[in-house]
């Protein structure tokens, strides 16, 4: 009689387990990294990475610097200033939940074009995206954008 040899085969398929009856169990995946912008982080921790504490301060701090944007825009909207032409290309905002850069160069007034952008349904769209994405309170939503009653004022 010929001696068998030991040999370990490779599991066929990886993502499968097996266990000590023979059933197959799958394999618990693990998350790809992904880029955390409000953390400026990469990440493998999947959805629940916006539930940790470092997460949820840094929310705080990039929401309340967009807050700091919109009330320095919505001076404008209540003190409407004559934009000079060589002055515009200085007056430029970028919107953090769109992704945008919003440059004034064909307006006349200060942020005329950041204030139609902040009353926009894209604006309100990416803004609740994001909240969702990134976590965040539903419910300050009018916070972060500028409301039509605001404008028809």
């Amino acid at each position: 009689m010929g001696e068998q040899s030991q040999t370990t085969k490779s599991n066929p398929k990886p993502e499968f387990t097996k266990l000590k009856n023979g059933d197959s169990l799958k394999k618990k995946k693990k998350s790809e990294f992904v880029f955390c912008k409000v953390c400026k982080l990469n990440h493998d921790q999947g959805h629940r990475h916006k539930y940790f504490p470092n997460h949820k301060k840094s929310l705080s701090a990039f929401l309340f610097r967009f807050q700091t944007k919109l009330s320095d825009i919505r001076f404008f909207f209540k003190n409407p200033i004559h934009l000079a032409i060589e002055y515009a290309s200085h007056n430029r905002f970028c919107c953090v939940f769109c992704d945008t850069g919003i440059d004034e160069l064909s307006s006349l007034f200060a942020c005329t074009n950041a204030i139609t952008h902040l009353a926009s349904g894209a604006h309100l769209k990416n803004l609740k995206h994001f909240l969702c994405k990134y976590g965040g309170d539903m419910d300050g939503l009018d916070s972060f954008r500028i409301l039509d009653a605001d404008i028809v004022k």
